[in-house]
């Protein structure tokens, strides 16, 4: 006996086959590869622009952007959530400033990754805290923060270093006057810190372009991958390590698979994890980070 096809289950089978193709279009369009983030979270996030547009499945909702493309931006801006703030956790930035920052910049030649940076808060917290670990001996040290993100409005944001005065609630008036010029209701960020950042569009899930890194940051991002996503991201961070590099994921998460085996964890409570060295490394700072060109890579753009 044929099994009959039902109305429902066709609308069903279109409805699946126009969201893979809403994905299709954003990595076509923006170099976004959804394949490693929850699909949850994806249509959750595409609910919203369908809702705004007045779309009621995926497939007019393709109508819509076929007639009106700019519409993929909107739709980008809603899949990227930056709640962000500076110092955030301000455990891990004393574990940083107490142990790891100073191991770390005795070398001449520093360089740090915030991954999934949103609006700066989080790589200028980084370069206010890297300013007050050395003081005067900054001034012999080469340290550069590499800051991206996939959203590319957030990091025009971050790279203008402008914030009004209730984002900066977590830093004291004399970090305020120190490394900010206040500019009417709002606060800007001084050179003195930016010159030390290089802002980056890029997704997490193509190969990292920066090698050889001392310190990744990523925190309270991989909630929006899958578990397959998760694993390759972090895998992507340890490749990019040198060998004894750091990497620091947000209070939630935890690392599972291969990168649960590959990491040494550190400080479970701030989530700091170690790059083991491998027997033919020396633990010296020998070979400093350099950044590679990659075919393919879509969405790494300097930002400034």
């Amino acid at each position: 006996m044929i099994e009959e096809t039902g109305p429902e289950s066709v609308q069903q089978f279109l409805e699946q086959m126009a969201f893979k193709r809403l994905k299709k279009i954003l990595y076509e369009s923006a170099g976004l590869n959804c394949d490693g983030y929850r699909d949850e979270y994806l249509k959750r996030r595409f609910e919203i622009r369908l809702r705004a547009t007045g779309a009621s499945t995926y497939g007019k909702y393709l109508l819509y952007l076929k007639k009106k493309p700019e519409e993929i931006k909107n739709l980008l801006n809603d899949l990227t959530v930056n709640y962000t703030m500076f110092f955030r956790d301000n455990d891990v930035y004393t574990y940083l400033g107490k142990n790891l920052l100073p191991k770390i910049l005795t070398s001449t030649n520093v360089c740090i990754w915030s991954a999934g940076c949103a609006t700066g808060e989080e790589p200028y917290s980084l370069a206010i805290l890297i300013h007050k670990v050395l003081g005067q001996a900054l001034v012999n040290r080469k340290v550069t923060i590499f800051a991206s993100d996939i959203d590319k409005d957030a990091l025009s944001k971050a790279a203008k270093g402008v914030y009004e005065k209730k984002q900066l609630s977590t830093l004291s008036d004399s970090l305020l006057n120190q490394f900010f010029t206040q500019e009417g209701d709002a606060f800007k960020v001084k050179d003195s810190l930016k010159q030390m950042i290089c802002f980056e569009q890029l997704d997490l899930m193509n190969l990292p372009p920066h090698q050889n890194l001392d310190l990744v940051l990523c925190r309270n991002v991989m909630i929006y991958f899958s578990r397959e996503g998760q694993q390759h991201v972090h895998m992507n961070f340890y490749n990019a390590l040198k060998s004894g590099g750091y990497f620091i994921t947000g209070k939630t998460e935890i690392l599972t698979g291969e990168p649960s085996r590959k990491f040494v964890s550190v400080d479970f409570g701030a989530r700091v994890y170690q790059k083991p060295y491998s027997s033919a490394t020396p633990k010296v700072d020998a070979f400093p980070c350099f950044t590679q060109t990659l075919a393919g890579n879509k969405t790494l753009q300097r930002i400034s």
